[in-house]
């Protein structure tokens, strides 16, 4: 009777250690993956006379910038569809394992790159890119993306013309939206 009760006893003390440590072990690994995402806040930007984008501050990037590559020129892959004939690009200059720069950018292109919006917000993740810009500066256009990245590193697919970055993409004008349609890009590797 003896070694039965001391078998339970060591039983029960095994459990206890064991429900105790699994516990701590998912407390710690709760902490410590819940990181506040990095907020960029800087003075006002005020443009005289530019011909080139500038970073805006309103840009939230939330992710590992070590393994994740968001830098490239994202072209719409086929034909543009109805409202975006005029598109030319997106240039995404987000701080990852390619970039070493530590200003950010997301800037719209049209008309042959001879306008652009730059994003006035951004939210950008592992998977997920949000982003609206301010008006171009000749036709006034606005644009906003709501998609995900299908690559964390584009060198992967560059210049390959498989599928970068996929989501909504709509164009404003005035406030009303001039067009809206569901876009794969590709991307090509942008710079000197």
């Amino acid at each position: 009777m003896r070694r039965v009760i001391f078998w339970l006893v060591a039983l029960l003390i095994t459990f206890a250690i064991g429900t105790g440590l699994d516990s701590l072990r998912s407390y710690l690994s709760t902490t410590e993956s819940v990181a506040p995402a990095k907020i960029e806040v800087a003075a006002p930007v005020f443009l005289t006379t530019a011909s080139e984008p500038v970073t805006h501050p309103n840009l939230m990037l939330h992710y590992n910038q070590e393994s994740v590559d968001h830098y490239g020129a994202l072209y719409i892959m086929g034909p543009a569809p109805e409202g975006f004939t005029d598109f030319a690009y997106i240039a995404l200059g987000l701080s990852g394992m390619h970039v070493m720069e530590s200003s950010d950018y997301i800037t719209v292109y049209s008309g042959e790159s001879a306008e652009w919006g730059q994003a006035d917000f951004a939210f950008v993740t592992e998977r997920y890119l949000y982003f609206t810009t301010g008006p171009s500066r000749n036709h006034e256009f606005e644009y906003r993306f709501e998609g995900e990245f299908l690559v964390k590193d584009f060198d992967t697919v560059e210049g390959k013309n498989k599928g970068a970055v996929r989501g909504t993409l709509t164009k404003f004008k005035n406030g009303q939206t001039v067009a809206q349609q569901e876009v794969t890009f590709r991307v090509e590797y942008m710079g000197c």
